[in-house]
């Protein structure tokens, strides 16, 4: 699935007075790090670790594509009873060939431990002067990812600024953007209305439309883009 970063990048509403804004939530990958260059260094950790045994450095790369493609399928279609974690386990296995067991251990290491740390080297830039001018606004941040988010906070050093994080393998989510759910739950979360939120992701394709879904304000940020163009979404009129 292609992702689609359009230029056409703006909060939906930034007409309505600065004074409803009560919370700020975020996406996490590609939104408050810059995925790509992740991306391109696990693939070069990848295969410096199985110079030796290029055959196993295939089957990795083989069974990582088959997780990420799962995770796309299960944007359209519902998990069955073992739940988003399970169902994307299942799906990986059945399409790479190989046991859950294998596909478990091999995300476990290469999408879940290895990249922790690159990802302080890749923050967005002004991620972290946005977040404290948004607290020191009194707003409320809140995380909603398609992924295990609380590692990757920490590893970016950042977890102490978010109020709620919520995730779709959370139990009252079980559900992938565009899907609203996880939206939903966060709001219900931060104790706040529809109106008074704004989403910020990287995909127009996924985040803009779980957004609209939710009737939820929306910024959906470019590769390389920083944050500096939300101040206003928080600064309060002297």
């Amino acid at each position: 699935m292609s992702r689609d970063r359009s230029s056409s990048t703006a909060v939906r509403s930034v007409h309505e007075p600065a004074g409803s804004l009560k919370a700020l939530i975020f996406d996490v990958d590609g939104t408050l790090y810059e995925q790509a260059p992740v991306r391109r260094a696990m693939l070069y950790r990848i295969l410096r670790t199985n110079l030796t045994s290029p055959r196993q450095g295939v089957v990795t790369l083989r069974t990582l594509y088959r997780y990420r493609e799962a995770h796309e399928q299960l944007r359209n279609i519902p998990p069955d009873s073992s739940g988003i974690a399970g169902t994307q386990l299942l799906l990986a296995s059945k399409a790479a060939g190989v046991s859950p067991e294998m596909i478990a251990s091999c995300v476990a290491r290469w999408m879940e431990q290895e990249p922790l740390s690159l990802l302080g080297a890749w923050i967005r830039k002004g991620t972290v002067e946005l977040l404290r001018a948004a607290k020191r606004s009194g707003l409320r941040l809140a995380v909603c990812s398609d992924y295990p988010a609380d590692r990757k906070l920490a590893a970016m050093g950042i977890a102490a600024f978010f109020d709620i994080v919520v995730t779709a393998q959370d139990p009252e989510v079980q559900r992938l953007k565009p899907d609203p759910r996880g939206l939903e739950v966060t709001l219900q979360r931060l104790a706040v209305r529809r109106n008074e939120a704004v989403y910020i992701g990287d995909r127009a394709d996924v985040d803009a439309v779980a957004a609209s879904r939710a009737g939820i304000q929306h910024f959906i940020l470019r590769a390389g883009q920083s944050f500096t163009e939300l101040s206003e979404l928080w600064m309060r009129p002297s």
